[in-house]
């Protein structure tokens, strides 16, 4: 392989780099760590909910999780790459799990959705997302009985004080 190999696996490494530090950051409820992901003028289309800039979404975002849902887990399946010089467009697949106190009781909604990025390459900060839009796939919720967590294990936190963070 090539150095247009290697470039294009950096490349690639960079950027599942970049929405993982997303899917953390809004678990975590971390600013920083959800800006980090973004160039600094990158926009987030969210459809009819959100569309601006990551200076207004990072805000938005955060106030809604921490308004609406006790905690929340974003992981990341599937996720396609292509890059093209400084440029590149990836999808990426997220099932994300939703906890929330609702008036029948604790539920749980768990989303399923697309990352469709386009990045670009940008020294000296590297591949961020310039562009994001949010493809909604389907949604489902249990209502029920929540089941606590096994005795004597560290529990998540949605700030700096997470274990995770140690």
């Amino acid at each position: 392989m090539g150095d247009d190999g290697n470039d294009a696996l950096h490349a690639r490494r960079e950027i599942e780099d970049a929405i993982l530090r997303y899917c953390r950051g809004v678990d975590r409820c971390d600013g920083d760590l959800v800006r980090s992901a973004y160039h600094d003028d990158g926009h987030d289309d969210h459809g009819e909910l959100f569309r601006g800039t990551v200076a207004e979404y990072v805000p938005w975002v955060l106030g809604l999780l921490r308004d609406r849902f006790t905690s929340t887990m974003h992981t990341i399946t599937n996720l396609s790459v292509d890059v093209d010089g400084d440029t590149a467009r990836s999808e990426a697949y997220c099932i994300a799990y939703h906890t929330l106190d609702t008036d029948a009781g604790p539920s749980l909604r768990v989303f399923g959705c697309r990352y469709v990025d386009k990045f670009e390459n940008r020294p000296p900060v590297g591949w961020r997302i310039a562009h994001r839009r949010v493809v909604a796939e389907w949604q489902v919720e249990h209502q029920g009985r929540m089941v606590g967590l096994p005795s004597g294990m560290l529990t998540g936190r949605r700030d700096r004080t997470d274990p995770g963070y140690a």
